[in-house]
């Protein structure tokens, strides 16, 4: 394991905490958003996921999606007003009113062949931050894995042995409410963090 990477079963053993109890039960405050075990399954997925820059999300991804603060984070990060790069890079979802879409898809404009990647890395729309881990966060009952994604396919197969590897490891093993929701809302955070 290189520096950076996240231990596999150290990522397991948070994500068997964290679905060992209904998100109701340890967070029973109305504000706080409740998940399910797919959402928190995504999360372990996106500590673990190593993007191996094939370019797929950034070739085939029509549409690509951006929410209101998305499209601020863009201009900020282009450095223009919001105005000029809605009118610029944005278009009204056709499909979900409220919704706007990037014009240029199939490359998507901002992606670079040469170099293998993102020019906008550090501003990319939240569907470019959770792909390849696809699903609708607070309702979507499983994970939806893109097959034409190699670092997705890893992932889940990584993940899936280290779980396996935990349960064997920590059967019979019951662990408080508090170790639960501290599992919970570190894997919460990454999503902060994407």
């Amino acid at each position: 394991m290189t520096e950076g990477e996240k231990d596999p079963k150290e990522v397991a053993v948070l994500l068997l905490k964290a679905t060992m109890l209904p998100d109701g039960e340890v967070f029973p405050r109305f504000d706080q958003p409740k998940y399910t075990p797919a959402d928190y399954t995504r999360m372990a997925c996106h500590i673990l996921f190593r993007c191996q820059r094939c370019g797929t999300c950034c070739t085939t991804g029509d549409p690509i999606r951006l929410r209101p603060e998305d499209a601020a984070q863009l201009a900020k990060h282009l450095k223009i007003p919001l105005n000029r790069a809605l009118k610029k890079y944005t278009i009204p979802d056709p499909k979900k009113p409220g919704v706007l879409d990037f014009k240029h898809i199939l490359p998507c404009k901002f992606y670079d062949r040469l170099a293998g990647g993102c020019k906008i890395y550090a501003a990319r729309p939240w569907s470019c931050r959770i792909f390849p881990f696809l699903g609708v966060y607070g309702s979507s009952d499983q994970v939806v894995v893109n097959p034409s994604c190699p670092g997705s396919v890893e992932t889940m197969e990584i993940l899936t042995r280290a779980m396996e590897e935990v349960q064997r490891e920590q059967e019979g093993y019951s662990p408080s409410t508090e170790e639960i929701r501290r599992s919970k809302e570190h894997l919460r955070r990454v999503l902060d963090e994407l």
